[in-house]
């Protein structure tokens, strides 16, 4: 079991992290420099579970999976295709389904999450 709290270290260095400009992963920056860090704790058949982090900025991503995710650091505006808009924050958890057009839009310096994503 794995148990992820607010402010917490990454994880252990055994799982060494992604590190990339959100563009480079399929987002389509809108503003700012946004840099993404990933921490895989898990892989297998489709599955991926981890920590990720984004810097400040505004990217819109066709999101490639189903994620599940809560929120451990910082805050983001999610904003889907209808206009639906939610700000979260530390403790607030999500679910998007894959294909689902969103735009993030980070609103402080660094946004931690941990998630488990799911490919069908």
């Amino acid at each position: 079991m794995k148990i992820y709290t607010p402010n917490m270290s990454p994880p252990a260095a055994e799982h060494p992290p992604l590190q990339a400009r959100a563009d480079a992963l399929g987002g389509k920056v809108l503003e700012g420099d946004v840099r993404l860090t990933l921490h895989v704790e898990h892989q297998s058949q489709g599955e991926t579970s981890g920590i990720f982090e984004a810097t400040a900025g505004k990217v819109e991503i066709v999101f490639p999976f189903t994620e599940h995710a809560t929120i451990l650091e910082g805050e983001v505006t999610l904003t889907d295709e209808t206009g639906t808009t939610r700000t979260l924050g530390p403790g607030d958890s999500y679910f998007i389904r894959q294909g689902e057009r969103i735009l993030w839009d980070v609103k402080t310096p660094r946004l931690r999450k941990s998630f488990f994503n799911l490919v069908r």
